[in-house]
């Protein structure tokens, strides 16, 4: 008998998983939530059933601020309404590190009524599908924190309002049957956030002073939106000519040196007797340093149940130091394989070359060129794992 439910939605190139602990109560958790479209034709039938069953969204995790993590997040918040009376279903706390949780304000000086129309006005949130030109509709002032704040939710609660962060401290939810460990960020990417934040706030809104007001939590989703990703180049393998496993997980490594991504919010779930890696599009540097940390004392390398794979498998976030360190029997890869092409046949080559006494599962929200080329069965044979992925745009489940 299975003991949670994890449900990987079809999200486009971008996450959304729902996270399902079974027992006295059950225990849900929604992390990060893609597009429009990922919202509208498939999570919400889901949260609207949980509602009708008595159910709530105990934590929704918002890993980190790219648009393929909370376009869809700002389209929920705004149609749930506020905390105390939410239309669609209860949230009890949401976790999303923004510029109040930062040490970027410097004065305390009181926007004035001219200087928030200013940032207002160019901070507007444009709503529109994925891939589509055509905007559904502008808003002012509209974005994710913006809804958070106004309509009350419980923004980091357990943190005491504060930045979410690394913690050997765990949270418990559900009456302690559900226990998370926040791996990352630390100070040391929230420093780099910041400091990447103040740079471009200062760009976008030369003369004016950065405070405390609630407008800058808005202002930086919008700079966030528009910069350039940093670190490693765009190139990716050609699937069609990739060579073979061995060498492809061999091939040089070089780590995305995104500051946004390295601030992703990453986390150990256990529940019962089972554990669960949540890694966002974290590199796989601070990871590894988070988990030597934490396991200091302990049998390395940490086995988990599952592990959602970084950055959509890109090959700039997943290297061999990394997987040398964990191992699971499950593989999460959330992608459309649009705008980047991932995953990369480096990080599935990687993940299913070592060794290993079972098979290694590997799930795909959709049959991505690279999904499809690991699908062959002399390679599946050779390596020990199996591949799934729909045949039509649906959800991915996996009980474990």
């Amino acid at each position: 008998m299975y003991t949670s439910r994890i449900e990987m939605f079809p999200a486009k190139n971008g996450d959304t998983f729902l996270v399902s602990c079974f027992g006295e109560s059950n225990v849900n958790i929604l992390i990060d939530l893609a597009y429009l479209h990922t919202y509208k034709t498939y999570v919400k039938t889901v949260l609207l059933n949980k509602n009708a069953m008595g159910e709530s969204l105990d934590l929704m995790v918002v890993t980190h601020i790219d648009q393929d993590h909370i376009a869809g997040a700002i389209s929920f918040l705004e149609e749930n309404g506020t905390c105390e009376a939410p239309n669609l279903i209860e949230v009890k706390e949401i976790w999303h590190n923004s510029y109040r949780h930062l040490s970027i304000s410097q004065h305390e000086h009181q926007l004035n009524k001219t200087e928030k129309e200013i940032i207002e006005k160019k901070v507007v949130y444009v709503e529109k599908d994925f891939n589509s030109r055509t905007p559904i509709s502008g808003k002012h002032g509209s974005r994710l924190a913006g809804y958070l704040y106004l309509n009350g939710y419980n923004w980091n609660g357990s943190y005491g309002g504060n930045a979410v962060l690394f913690n050997e401290i765990p949270v418990f939810l559900g009456n302690g049957s559900v226990k998370i460990t926040v791996l990352s960020p630390t100070d040391i990417e929230l420093s780099e956030l910041e400091r990447v934040w103040r740079k471009e706030l200062r760009r976008t809104f030369p003369r004016m002073p950065l405070t405390s007001d609630p407008c800058f939590d808005d202002a930086v989703e919008y700079v966030s939106e528009y910069l350039e990703p940093k670190g490693v180049g765009v190139g990716r393998t050609n699937v069609s000519a990739t060579g073979s496993i061995k060498k492809l997980s061999m091939s040089p490594f070089f780590e995305d040196g995104d500051e946004i991504n390295a601030s992703s919010i990453t986390f150990i779930l256990e529940h019962k007797d089972k554990k669960m890696l949540f890694l966002g599009d974290c590199p796989p540097s601070i990871t590894i340093r988070q988990l030597k940390a934490l396991f200091s004392n302990t049998e390395v390398p940490p086995y988990f149940d599952l592990i959602k794979v970084s950055h959509h498998g890109s090959q700039f976030n997943t290297n061999m130091d990394l997987l040398n360190m964990i191992d699971s029997k499950n593989y999460l890869i959330s992608t459309s394989g649009s705008g980047h092409g991932h995953p990369d046949m480096e990080t599935l080559s990687r993940i299913v070359a070592r060794k290993s006494t079972f098979t290694r599962n590997l799930f795909f929200s959709y049959p991505t060129p690279s999904a499809i080329s690991m699908n062959r069965e002399e390679s599946k044979k050779e390596f020990n794992y199996e591949v799934f992925y729909p045949s039509t745009e649906e959800s991915v489940i996996v009980h474990l």
